[in-house]
């Protein structure tokens, strides 16, 4: 006789279930949180570093104090991108040891390539990349010195031409917050006719460099369900609206192209075709389409690099 101590077995299966297949999909939901909060450390860090500097460091420049709070960041970041991803930078020898650059980049779903690459520059040619940030990055509470000390601006026309006269390095996604956003594992430049980088450009009459990172969207991806919501909704909010998930350790390999030299005959709208061009070669040369994660994981054990030689 069943005295009601006997468990039902059908429900704890069914419980068992569903905790197996939600534990992962939670986890890959907030895998980009961590990876949010680790770039959001910079905060804290930033502001603590401004009060020693204002109350302990008074003997020491401001520039030399700034540049030793930012190489600690470059090691940290540095440290994470080897661990988690494998990161190795090809063709770095494309960005000028001194002098003027802008470097014109495809957006993943998280821009975290480019604080990887800020972090490689910086350990490895002592420069520091300025950087073109969306204008949302300014309600983030705190925000503002980290964007005085890292060099990173909304970017009017102005600013990003003064910078690349005054011989820096400058990097933009011409994609910005909509490519992020809606762009998928086909690589797709989604820039949607924008010039301002190559008007840019050619009133500053600097060289661009095309950039791309290998496995950038099967390190984080967008959800694809009922994307045309979320585009309408971006057009009215200007912000990221669509859920990001992953943070999976694939491979990452960021392929800096041959400078595309100043030409002072082409059209803004000229350049930008030619530019995008060259970073669609890229893809087409070393990403696997459509992106697969798993194999992007597995690329992380290749005896040799399946990279090709960086082309013009």
């Amino acid at each position: 006789m069943d005295d009601g101590s006997t468990p039902n077995v059908p429900a704890a299966r069914w419980f068992e279930w569903v905790h197996g297949f939600s534990l992962p999909l939670v986890a890959v939901f907030l895998l980009p949180w961590l990876y949010v909060l680790l770039i959001l450390s910079s905060v804290p860090y930033l502001h603590v570093c401004n009060f020693l500097r204002t109350r302990l460091w008074t003997k020491s420049s401001k520039d030399e104090f700034w540049n030793s709070a930012r190489r600690l960041m470059a090691y940290v970041w540095n440290l994470h991108s080897r661990v988690l991803h494998g990161y190795e930078v090809i063709g770095l020898e494309n960005l000028p040891s001194e002098g003027p650059a802008l470097l014109i980049y495809y957006h993943g779903a998280l821009p975290i390539d480019m604080y990887y690459l800020t972090a490689e520059t910086m350990l490895k040619r002592n420069r520091l990349i300025h950087t073109v940030g969306d204008r949302f990055l300014d309600r983030i509470p705190g925000w503002r010195l980290v964007s005085r000390v890292m060099k990173v601006t909304s970017g009017s026309a102005q600013s990003c031409v003064a910078t690349l006269r005054a011989g820096e390095l400058l990097s933009i996604a011409p994609g910005g917050v909509y490519e992020a956003q809606f762009g998928d594992s086909a690589y797709e430049v989604l820039w949607k006719g924008r010039t301002g980088f190559a008007r840019v450009a050619l009133e500053a009459q600097v060289p661009i460099i095309p950039m791309f990172t290998v496995n950038i969207r099967e390190c984080f991806r967008t959800v694809s369900f009922a994307k045309w919501i979320f585009v309408r909704l971006y057009g009215v909010l200007k912000i990221p609206v669509l859920p990001i998930y992953g943070g999976f350790p694939v491979k990452l390999r960021t392929v800096l192209g041959k400078p595309i030299a100043y030409d002072g005959s082409l059209s803004p709208a000229a350049l930008q075709e030619k530019v995008a061009g060259a970073i669609g070669k890229l893809v087409r040369e070393h990403q696997r389409l459509p992106g697969d994660i798993l194999q992007a994981i597995g690329d992380r054990f290749e005896a040799v690099p399946s990279v090709r030689a960086v082309t013009s």
